[in-house]
């Protein structure tokens, strides 16, 4: 937390530069808040893919809020994809603009933040049947992500809305 304060702090006394640049400003109260929060949650947060979330009765069963669980992190996954051309598309546009106004480091943060945002909100899903990070390589929440087709911890696959075989 401390260091997200003190990053926050360098932003704040950042604006007695001149010019004035926006980059350090806004990057810097980003960044620290992000690791504010990181440290005062305490890692990273998982986004849940399921509203009533319970454990499941057997340890291998798939059922219908699995199943739904599975079909938001399909949604995700495709967002995810379908963000990068669209934020290429705006870059284009934008780019020209930003290096008129003298200002190009806010590219970064025009399209960088939303991307980060829409891949870690795929990235740090719960698994819909144990209820720990889906891509997460341990059960704590400072873990680092794994890019599988399954869940670390309780194997359930990223394909299982598929089957209806109960």
């Amino acid at each position: 937390m401390a260091f997200g304060v003190a990053i926050v702090v360098g932003a704040i006394d950042s604006v007695r530069s001149f010019p004035l640049d926006l980059f350090p400003l806004l990057g810097g109260f980003l960044i620290g808040s992000a690791w504010f929060a990181f440290g005062l949650y305490g890692g990273l947060p998982l986004v849940d893919t399921v509203r009533e979330w319970c454990p499941a009765a057997a340890p291998n069963e798939v059922n219908d809020m699995h199943r739904q669980g599975l079909l938001v992190m399909r949604q995700r996954r495709w967002i995810m994809w379908a963000s990068v051309p669209c934020a290429l598309a705006v870059a284009v546009v934008l780019i020209p603009v930003l290096i008129r106004a003298d200002q190009p480091g806010l590219i970064v943060l025009i399209l960088g933040v939303p991307l980060a945002l829409i891949n870690f909100r795929y990235f740090l899903s719960r698994c819909p049947r144990c209820g720990y990070g889906f891509f997460a390589r341990s059960t704590s929440r400072a873990a680092t992500i794994n890019l599988k087709k399954a869940c670390g911890h309780c194997g359930l696959p990223l394909y299982a809305y598929k089957d209806h075989n109960d």
